[in-house]
């Protein structure tokens, strides 16, 4: 019996859950539905991969969060200043 048959009885049989496994609540955010395309030359890109790799996320994910920061950032300046 190959593994992914032994996985299927598994869930048919009920058994899909060890007694070691944990409960994992997760936050579901509405998608997102705006993309903004940057254009960026390739030494840009590959630096920001690079530093993506460092944090370990996607170049897009860590232009997003930078992006999201600043945003924070000049929002509080306003609401302060």
């Amino acid at each position: 019996m190959s593994e992914l048959d032994r996985e299927v009885q598994k869930l048919e049989e009920g058994e899909a859950w060890e007694e070691t496994d944990e409960v994992v609540e997760a936050e579901v955010r509405q998608p997102l539905d705006k993309v903004v395309p940057v254009r960026l030359s390739s030494e840009m890109w590959e630096e920001l991969r690079r530093e993506a790799r460092t944090v370990g996320v996607g170049p897009t994910t860590l232009a997003r969060m930078w992006l999201l920061e600043r945003l924070r950032q000049e929002a509080s300046r306003r609401t302060t200043g």
